[in-house]
């Protein structure tokens, strides 16, 4: 009993989550959340662009591939979200998968996660999903957790 016991509090202890890994796991989820909030009109959509800006730093980079040009810029990032909001208010994110790895001696992390878009059909009430796998870099600024590249994994299908 006594060595199952040290095992678990090994393991426990092992696998606990460090405060920055905290953090970095709620700026990711509270980012999910703003995402999922739509807002279709006027200032909203603005003010709703500027909130999702809000997690990626000035120069962060979205890396789609599969030819894709490269998205540069929070301001680019916020026009994007500005733009397609009504679109991608019938869509909901969920991020799954989440693995974060500290980069040693810095303010920064590796992140891996699995986000996948759910689509209801409004006639039909089907879903249809798309998921796929990101490699996310995050730094630390100002005592806030932002994103600073996003890249795409290709994965076999």
């Amino acid at each position: 009993i006594i060595v199952v016991l040290i095992g678990a509090a090994v393991f426990a202890w092992r696998t606990r989550e460090t405060p920055n890994e905290c953090e970095i796991r709620g700026r990711l989820d509270a980012r999910r959340n703003e995402v999922n909030t739509s807002t279709k009109d006027g200032i909203g959509v603005a003010v709703h662009a500027a909130q999702i800006g809000s997690y990626f730093t000035d120069d962060a980079i979205i890396e789609l591939g599969e030819g894709a040009a490269p998205i540069k810029g929070r301001d680019t990032i916020m026009g994007m979200v500005a733009r397609l909001q009504p679109r991608t208010a019938a869509f909901r994110m969920d991020l799954d998968d989440i693995t974060i790895e500290m980069v040693p001696d810095s303010n920064a992390a590796d992140v891996l996660l699995t986000a996948s878009f759910v689509r209801r059909n409004v006639s039909t009430g089907e879903e249809s999903l798309d998921a796929r796998e990101y490699a996310v870099v995050m730094t630390k600024a100002d005592s806030t957790w932002r994103i600073a590249r996003i890249t795409t994994i290709d994965t076999l299908r």
